[in-house]
């Protein structure tokens, strides 16, 4: 089964629904094919809208798939961090709204890329949503930094990467960290109902807007890519990082050396 399902709905509405596995964790590959999903749609003029969803029903994204990371030397930790890197900022600059339809867990690099969308709709509970990086002894790159920190301010950023916590719907409402929370049932609807909304924008009206949004940002992006790649893949390879990841592939808590 491939990661991504490509739905459309009309010719104005594509949905992109992760199904990489039961957590929707993000390994080379997964980042690689979402990437190309993303730019071999991005010219279609039909296009106004996309939806972010997940097959699962438990998880959103739990982020990184923790193999990726462990035992690997540095040039393919190099690789697969500047992948990520990459992928994100190709989804952040995708041309048209985007809508994470937040159901479940999300978490690290899934919580990065609906921190990325336009809009996020998010389950009113059994959810939770978090920048964990961390917990397991990571570091947290500068990027999406500056962008959680122009969306709930410096010091809710501040206290969600010290801490790393995971929040529920409700505190991530009220931080602004969500638009709207809504019931299992009803989430879907909803995000699609906005979906609807936003497919009725002229071509002009849809890709002026989010350009006039996402443009600001782009120099600032590629200035800090290589600093974000290094300090990532120095971290990753630190034995507290590999610590981490192991910790989370043994499914218990880490034992750190620092």
């Amino acid at each position: 089964m491939t990661p991504f399902a490509e739905i459309f709905h009309g010719d104005r509405i594509l949905e992109i629904k992760m199904q990489s596995n039961e957590k929707n964790t993000f390994d080379f590959e997964t980042f690689v094919l979402f990437q190309q999903i993303l730019n071999k749609h991005a010219s279609n003029s039909n296009l106004r809208v996309l939806l972010f969803t997940s097959a699962q029903t438990q998880f959103f994204s739990n982020g990184i798939e923790p193999t990726l990371m462990y035992g690997k030397s540095e040039v393919d930790v190099r690789k697969s961090v500047e992948q990520l890197l990459r992928t994100a900022q190709t989804y952040f600059h995708f041309p048209v709204p985007t809508i994470a339809v937040i159901n479940g867990h999300c978490m690290a690099a899934g919580a990065v890329f609906a921190l990325f969308s336009d809009y996020r709709y998010m389950v009113d509970k059994g959810g939770r949503i978090g920048f964990s990086e961390a917990i397991v002894g990571l570091n947290f790159p500068c990027i999406p930094t500056i962008i959680l920190q122009d969306l709930v301010g410096v010091k809710a950023t501040r206290d969600l990467l010290f801490t790393g916590k995971q929040i529920k719907g409700p505190e991530a409402k009220e931080m602004g960290l969500v638009d709207e929370l809504f019931s299992a049932e009803d989430l879907y609807p909803e995000a699609m109902k906005l979906a609807e909304s936003l497919s009725k924008l002229t071509l002009n009206s849809s890709r002026g807007m989010k350009t006039a949004l996402r443009e600001p940002y782009r120099a600032q992006m590629e200035s800090l890519f290589q600093l974000d790649a290094d300090l990532f893949t120095k971290v990753i390879l630190s034995p507290d990082g590999q610590e981490g990841f192991l910790s989370l592939i043994e499914k218990r808590r880490p034992k750190f050396t620092t």
